[in-house]
């Protein structure tokens, strides 16, 4: 290994030895089950987990939630994680805190080659804070502390604005690949919310690049990133695409109150206001969340250097390196761009409200969430400022000094200010069962009420006792066709149900027809992709929609209700082609 390996390793190392030092109050009680929103997202693992580690089964359908509910077309699902392997070695807590940690861990290494390989900035610790600057800021840590591990994915990002901008130096295809792979792994690790976000940012970015360098590549690279990605991810993303565009989707979450705005104070107070609370309420009229929603602490440096790298990029870059110049510009456009969208709907005109009535753009609900966009190209363009101010001036050794003790001072005001929202919010007892590998009970408990709404992760552990949580705290579920008075399979005619076998996507029973024609019920929620061998799958209207089969006259036999995901034979297959696809183009250039 040469100089410039070894030296590579102990950055990243330190990278690490940062990102455990930042999430080190998760650690407290290893174990300890998370509070707040913990037990919804904890529950989305270990659902995945219980389909397939107790019944072999692929994560389809998840019969212990809200009725049954989709698993594998629910958005917020991850299907790929490192949760799921660590699980087997240390139980879900401790292997979703360890998660924690390697996402911080890959947003710094993305963060240091995005700020030396293409912001060209060479030393340390001006490189370290600014990769703290995204990397540690306030509004992911506010998110993950109260457990919505779907923003994990936006220490992805990085990696996506590297990928893509290597493919234009080295102008060959392969890179943009490798970012539409990573953006893939965006939405297979349950990070759509976060793709929401990146793909009009990626967009913007690669568009104000082909403006400034008068060249169409950026466009055209960031097209190849996102038809990639969109095609790596087709399992899972058609499958989505058709239950949220079905006619059984159900979006519970309560409408937000209009206009959904910040105000200057309010934002200002989020970018450099230490003083963050995760549930505070600061302003009674105009607070329509809690600051959670709102806050994304980087201090004033941070806020300072942002500022100052917009203002210098739209107004006096002029003898700037051109390349520097297209960086940092493009970077200060989508930071600027993303601000006043994140402000929200200050007017009848702005982003945030005329996007309201667009597709796509109208199911992102809190724009003020997009202050994270808003500190990474922010972070970026102050990159390409502080080289261009490096490059410009006499690096003194006392100047060296000062910059890295400012650094080191800066880094560390982050990393306390910051993970102050991580402490106590693992704090619940132990979970008191594991799963069991191939054992699955075969069992689904439905007579045990359930409240989601109570403390200590009540639909967690109703899970791992095989439970079926009826009334459910969740956002994306399908109507309801289920109820929790009638067994799992259950007839309204003369013919006789026995020995009923459930397994979460299959559910097999023995049939005795009668005399006349009987319908067979399966007391689950219904949603396209239910099927039956005993014959089509109905739903009833009369009876809340209910699904079933109906058995002819004296029609005998064993039979099954099973589901798999509509689209997902379309999207494996759309997988394949762009795999085949992108060996093809593997080894090309850019003309």
């Amino acid at each position: 290994m040469d100089r410039a390996s070894r030296r590579d390793v102990a950055v990243y190392l330190l990278y690490g030895a940062l990102s455990i030092a930042f999430c080190s109050p998760l650690l407290v009680h290893p174990t300890g089950v998370g509070t707040l929103d913990w037990d919804q997202h904890l529950f989305y693992y270990a659902q995945v987990l219980k389909n397939v580690v107790e019944y072999a089964q692929a994560p389809f359908w998840s019969p212990w939630y809200c009725g049954g509910n989709v698993l594998w077309q629910n958005p917020q699902t991850a299907l790929l994680s490192p949760v799921y392997p660590l699980t087997a070695i240390a139980g879900l807590p401790l292997a979703m805190k360890l998660n924690i940690v390697l996402h911080y861990w890959a947003g710094f290494i993305g963060m240091h080659l995005l700020l030396t390989r293409v912001a060209g900035v060479s030393f340390l610790p001006i490189v370290v804070y600014l990769a703290s600057l995204f990397t540690l800021a306030g509004g992911h840590a506010m998110h993950v502390a109260v457990g919505h591990t779907v923003f994990l994915p936006a220490f992805y990002l990085p990696w996506i604005v590297y990928f893509l901008v290597r493919a234009l130096q080295t102008q060959t295809i392969r890179p943009a690949l490798y970012g539409g792979a990573v953006l893939a792994l965006m939405i297979y690790n349950g990070g759509l919310h976060i793709v929401w976000m990146a793909v009009p940012a990626v967009a913007i970015f690669a568009t104000a690049l082909s403006v400034t360098l008068r060249d169409w590549r950026p466009i055209a690279v960031a097209i190849v990133v996102g038809v990639s990605g969109a095609a790596y991810a087709a399992p899972k993303l058609l499958p989505v695409v058709l239950y949220v565009a079905s006619d059984r989707f159900w979006d519970a979450r309560d409408p937000t109150a209009r206009p959904d705005r910040m105000t200057p104070a309010m934002m200002l107070r989020a970018y450099v206001d230490p003083a963050q609370d995760i549930g505070s309420r600061v302003s009674a009229t105009e607070q329509q969340h809690d600051w959670l929603e709102y806050g994304d602490y980087i201090g004033t440096l941070g806020a300072f250097l942002i500022t100052a790298a917009v203002f210098w990029f739209l107004t006096a870059s002029r003898g700037a390196d051109r390349q520097l110049k297209a960086l940092g510009l493009s970077s200060a456009v989508t930071a600027l761009l993303f601000l006043v969208w994140s402000a929200g709907e200050f007017s009848a005109f702005a982003p945030a409200t005329l996007l309201r009535h667009v597709p796509f753009f109208s199911s992102f609900r809190i724009p003020s969430r997009l202050t994270i966009i808003v500190v990474f190209f922010g972070a970026l363009a102050a990159a390409m400022f502080v080289r261009g101010i490096i490059d410009a001036i006499a690096w003194t050794t006392i100047a060296r000094v000062a910059a890295a003790t400012i650094c080191v001072v800066a880094v560390l005001q982050l990393v306390i200010v910051n993970r102050a929202h991580f402490r106590d919010k693992f704090s619940a007892s132990p979970l008191d069962r594991r799963f069991r590998v191939l054992k699955g009970t075969g069992i689904l408990v439905r007579d045990v009420f359930v409240n989601p709404y109570v403390a200590n992760a009540p639909m967690l552990r109703a899970l791992m006792n095989d439970q079926a949580v009826m009334w459910c705290y969740e956002v994306l579920q399908l109507k309801r066709g289920a109820d929790s008075e009638r067994s799992l399979v259950w007839t309204d005619g003369p013919a006789k149900i026995t020995s009923v076998a459930f397994t979460p996507n299959r559910v097999q029973f023995s049939a005795i027809g009668g005399d006349a024609r009987t319908r067979v019920f399966l007391n689950q929620n219904y949603a396209a992709g239910w099927r039956s061998d005993a014959g089509a799958v109905q739903l009833d209207p009369q009876a809340g929609g209910r699904m079933y089969v109906e058995l002819a006259p004296g029609q005998t036999g064993r039979f099954a209700f099973a589901f798999s995901p509509p689209g997902l034979t379309a999207g494996i297959v759309g997988l394949i082609l762009a795999v085949a696809a992108s060996a093809f183009a593997w080894h090309r250039r850019m003309p």
